[in-house]
């Protein structure tokens, strides 16, 4: 078994850099600079994605190139106590066990793992391998956009394997399209102030997850929950909401949301026990949910200058967050537990300007995205919002016939003595913009064992580390002498 010491340092050194979605460029220089220490050739594209050409060992020179491909960039979330700033600090990691993990942060195993690997294969000198290119593309995690513009002839390999899949052992040959919806609904505030005591009405400790592996897992949505809390807080006499936000990226599971409010003294105590109640009833609808919280923070001035939101807005915003499409819409009859289609209520924020949600839809095909995007578009319309699309992708459609799969299965049998499994998957991946770019492109995607990606919660499995790298350099080494 391939010794991981060095992807482990190299997965060390880069998570020193800070590299969130369109701040990639200090990442990007790191490669740079390492491959130039070795005499190899690097370039970007205008979209800012980096290329590294690796020649082949010796006498490999006339195998076909092979591109290996992962992303820069990285979700950064925090738990709400964490004081890490991503702009500037070191993650944190933590070994514990067979794991690795970040202190209060995600880890960047997405997609992080993927580079350390293409880099380590690289630099091993014993490895007999056909030329390589280290295709590592930008601003992945926000709509896949570094793919998106990639250049035709940027390339010149027609094998590809992504790195960026998160179990170890199994071959992902397909993945869902997508695409983003952004609804707006101007503000509307009453004459009067409010009365009261104002509190804030705090959804938290919900696991989140990736809004493609993720979602059709029995967990809770934080705005969805916030929406039906203030349902019943609406009816209450005197009661007001100033704001409401919650979520923070498209392709997260809400983990947390949070209301203004304002209430007369005497409702505080029967809404407290209103917020315990629907508490322990959430945690018996949501199996993964055991931590989950509803409660209201210590009392607080009123935001200053600020009028609650009139009633009859609120009605109408609250409407269309219970009537958002959110979760599994339909399953996938060709690969078993496979979504088909999906929705995802992701953002919600009220500002001076209006009350803005932010929704994703992911689909096997253009017909199930449209579908699930009349959906929003419906509920919308219903609400008197305006909306607008964004930031869509194709689905990659798996091709049964792919000489590199049937290759990576011969040699993953061959290294463990089993068969891999092969799948499609729920979330994009950047092989769907790659394949549209470089039409007959043969690719494959692996990874190793994630968990929880996108979440302060993500946490790697270090022995599928080690595995995945003895099947790459077993798969190059077969490769090269095509």
């Amino acid at each position: 078994m391939t010794d991981p010491g060095n992807v482990l340092r190299i997965f060390e050194e880069i998570s020193r850099i800070p590299r969130c979605s369109g701040n990639e460029e200090q990442a990007a220089r790191w490669f740079e600079r390492r491959a130039a220490a070795r005499g190899w050739a690097s370039r970007r594209d205008a979209a800012g994605n980096l290329l590294i050409r690796v020649p082949a060992s010796a006498g490999r020179e006339r195998a076909p190139a092979v591109v290996l491909q992962a992303h820069l960039d990285m979700v950064c979330e925090k738990t709400p106590d964490s004081p890490h700033d991503f702009t500037r600090d070191p993650l944190r990691l933590v070994r514990e066990g067979d794991w690795l993990r970040a202190e209060g942060t995600t880890l960047g195993a997405d997609n992080g793992a993927g580079l350390a690997l293409a880099a380590a294969l690289a630099e091993r000198e014993a490895l007999d391998h056909p030329p390589l290119e280290l295709l590592f593309t930008v601003d992945e995690e926000t709509g896949l956009s570094g793919a998106k513009r990639l250049e035709p002839g940027f390339l010149t390999g027609r094998l590809l394997v992504n790195l960026d899949s998160e179990t170890e052992g199994v071959f992902t040959v397909g993945c869902a399209g997508g695409v983003e919806s952004r609804i707006g609904l101007p503000l509307e505030r009453q004459a009067e102030p409010a009365g009261g005591v104002c509190r804030a009405l705090v959804v938290g400790g919900l696991r989140g997850g990736h809004s493609g592996i993720d979602i059709h897992r029995p967990r809770a949505n934080a705005i969805r929950i916030l929406a039906r809390l203030l349902d019943e807080v609406a009816d209450l006499p005197g009661a007001a909401v100033f704001a409401l936000a919650g979520g923070s990226r498209r392709n997260a599971i809400a983990r947390d949301a949070r209301a203004e409010i304002a209430c007369r003294p005497e409702d505080e105590g029967p809404l407290a026990q209103r917020l315990a109640e629907a508490e322990k009833r959430l945690r018996g609808l949501y199996a993964e949910e055991s931590g989950i919280f509803c409660r209201l923070g210590p009392p607080a001035a009123p935001p200053p200058g600020e009028r609650p939101l009139a009633r009859p807005f609120l009605r109408r915003a609250l409407d269309l967050l219970l009537a958002l499409p959110h979760g599994a819409l339909l399953p996938e009859a060709g690969f078993e537990g496979l979504v088909h289609s999906s929705a995802n209520l992701a953002v919600v924020e009220t500002a001076a300007a209006g009350l803005t949600v932010v929704t994703s839809q992911r689909s096997l095909s253009r017909e199930g995205l449209a579908e699930a995007s009349s959906r929003v578009r419906a509920a919308a319309a219903l609400a008197g919002a305006r909306v607008s699309f964004e930031a869509e992708y194709p689905p990659w459609t798996p091709d049964p016939d792919s000489a590199l799969l049937a290759r990576c299965r011969r040699v993953y049998s061959r290294c463990f003595g089993s068969e891999a499994r092969v799948r499609a998957i729920h979330a994009g991946l950047e092989c769907a913009w790659i394949g549209a770019i470089y039409p007959g492109m043969d690719m494959v995607s692996v990874g190793p064992t994630t968990e929880n990606a996108h979440s302060p919660s993500e946490r790697l499995h270090l022995p599928s580390l080690t595995r995945l790298e003895a099947f790459l350099a077993a798969l190059l080494a077969d490769l090269a002498s095509a």
